[in-house]
């Protein structure tokens, strides 16, 4: 399993065209195979946190590659979000109830 953490912070300015952008990208992500669900957390200061769940790295490359999402990549990068980190990993442990 592939985990992607997107912590980020929408510039306020921009938070429309951000809630259309990640409305439009459910609706593909939900479409490749392999993309098992994802999570979102609001943080009090403004911070969120995206979670990705994926079955396989083969499964993550093309969501990574996939050329809307590149696009809506660098279009937050150059304005929409004051801020952002993003960490991918393998899963090699998991516990859940």
């Amino acid at each position: 399993m592939i985990v992607a953490a997107f912590k980020h912070k929408v510039n306020p300015k921009f938070q429309e065209e951000f809630d259309r952008l990640y409305s439009h990208a459910n609706k593909y992500i939900s479409a490749i195979d392999g993309y098992e669900n994802h999570e979102v957390y609001n943080g009090e200061d403004g911070h969120n946190m995206l979670v990705v769940y994926f079955r396989d790295r083969e499964s993550f490359e093309i969501w990574d590659t996939h050329p809307e999402h590149k696009k809506y990549k660098e279009r937050g990068k150059t304005e929409i979000f004051e801020s952002y980190d993003v960490s991918v990993g393998e899963v090699f442990e998991r516990h859940t109830k």
